[in-house]
């Protein structure tokens, strides 16, 4: 078995830098990061899991809510 750290995929609400370890994020983007600093970071309102509709960027909204004509 592996010793690897799981991860998860997070978006970043809000740019931050890990103090502990200096790794910069920014807000928007989709990482993967460690499970036990996803929870961290969920929990200061930094992150949340990626797999919600507000993930879709507008014009997908959009396209789907015009009618055909």
């Amino acid at each position: 078995m592996s010793d690897a750290p799981k991860k998860r995929k997070a978006l970043i609400l809000q740019s931050f830098e890990d103090a502990g370890t200096l790794e910069k994020f920014t807000a928007g983007d989709t990482p993967l990061i460690e499970i036990g600093a996803f929870g961290n970071y969920e929990a200061a309102g930094l992150v949340r899991a990626p797999d919600t509709a507000d993930d879709k960027p507008a014009s997908d909204q959009t396209k789907a809510a015009e009618p055909k004509r």
